[in-house]
């Protein structure tokens, strides 16, 4: 167990990208009315140093971008150009977040205005050639004037050989990929269909088939190239419009879902086994407004779930089903890192004056370990024992 505490950090809106690197955003007022301008920083953890990423290059987050590669040594950022018939284009650059070079890899001529309400573009870059675009506009519902993002096009593009081509599976070109997760060095987990809690779906003419796909990247990459019509997907789970996928995550070896049935106002906190494909699932009986997502969590390799009770924080072993350990009620867990809690605590002084305290405790013992001045803002693991806590 490694605890590295930064203090007086005045936020803490970071974004992990692989061990102790760290992406900050900053918005700003930019040229345009409906879209800010961002700048984009690189904080180095372990040095506590902060860089920006391409200083000159004017940056915008109209497109969401995601890497699909495993532990990417790369992130990527969207310039705008203004150019002389008054229009602009967008610039999509991968930059090396070791040795900060960085290149154009595609432009795209588009109608600034038309985001974000009347279009969308997400971007998954599937290896170092190749990247899908999916185009999504908004479709009326069949029985209201509600509309939703559902109208999808999608296309392969490799930017070292410019080659596109159009995907036609139905699977992806009717219900569109709602995010694609890297679990390994050739897999990743993949969701599509949209979640029925989105704005224009009031029937079942309205609602996709929602799916969690185990991907072998390389495969999928090479289908596409071939032009298939028809994909052949290793389905996880699918739901269609009694029940929907509201989020996702993966900790350690475990596909970690949730999904709500409407009929039975009830959740369920699903743990797929990425190696063995076994299941542990939790039911919660809530509105969707309320969910378990936060209180899922990997402990040495075994699924739990916590939850605040009149007898304190209770972690139940999914695995026997049975509650193992129970922290008194005043400990606020606000992170878990494997092994590693972090409860945030008030506790009053030798003044009577209340202050907040980080403390750190070993599961499943119920010792504090450590304990450090300060209030918790935020936490990053960049591996199974090393976590770095945020301090105002």
């Amino acid at each position: 167990m490694n605890i590295r505490f930064l203090a007086q950090s005045e936020f803490f809106n970071g974004i992990h990208l692989k061990e102790d690197i760290v992406l900050e955003k900053e918005y700003e007022a930019g040229p345009f009315e409906n879209i800010p301008k961002v700048r984009y920083f690189l904080y180095y953890l372990e040095e506590n140093v902060r860089k920006e990423v391409a200083p000159h290059h004017d940056k915008v987050d109209i497109f969401k971008i995601s890497d699909c590669v495993f532990e990417s040594n790369f992130l990527y950022f969207t310039e705008y150009d203004l150019q002389p018939d008054d229009t602009y284009e967008f610039n999509i650059y991968r930059y090396n977040i070791t040795d900060h070079t960085y290149k154009k890899i595609i432009t795209l001529k588009d109608n600034v205005n038309l985001y974000p309400d009347r279009k969308q573009i997400k971007i998954y870059i599937l290896d170092e050639a190749n990247l899908i675009i999916q185009r999504a506009l908004p479709k009326a519902s069949s029985t209201s004037s509600r509309y939703g993002f559902h109208d999808f096009s999608l296309i392969v593009f490799n930017f070292v050989k410019n080659k596109q081509i159009l995907i036609n599976d139905p699977t992806l070109s009717n219900n569109g990929i709602d995010f694609i997760i890297p679990t390994g060095e050739n897999s990743c987990i993949m969701k599509t269909g949209y979640p029925v809690f989105d704005d224009g779906v009031d029937t079942e003419d309205d609602a996709a088939v929602e799916s969690l796909i185990d991907l072998n990247i390389s495969q999928f990459i090479s289908d596409l190239q071939l032009e298939q019509q028809n994909l052949v997907f290793t389905n996880i789970d699918q739901c269609f419009f009694d029940s929907t996928i509201i989020d996702a995550k993966v900790n350690s070896n475990y596909l970690i879902y949730s999904k709500y049935d409407h009929d039975d106002s009830e959740e369920s906190i699903v743990f797929y086994n990425l190696e063995s494909k076994e299941t542990y699932t939790c039911i919660n009986k809530t509105q969707h407004s309320r969910t378990l997502m936060k209180n899922a969590t990997v402990i040495d390799n075994v699924p739990y779930i916590y939850t605040k009770t009149s007898q304190g924080y209770e972690f139940r072993n999914l695995v026997t089903d049975e509650v193992e350990n129970i922290y008194p009620s005043d400990y606020n867990i606000v992170f878990i890192n494997n092994t590693t809690i972090i409860a945030s605590i008030k506790e009053k002084n030798i003044w009577n004056k209340v202050k907040e305290n980080v403390a750190i405790i070993k599961y499943p013992g119920k010792k504090i370990v450590l304990k450090e001045n300060g209030v918790f803002i935020g936490a990053i693991a960049s591996n199974k024992e090393t976590t770095f806590i945020f301090l105002e």
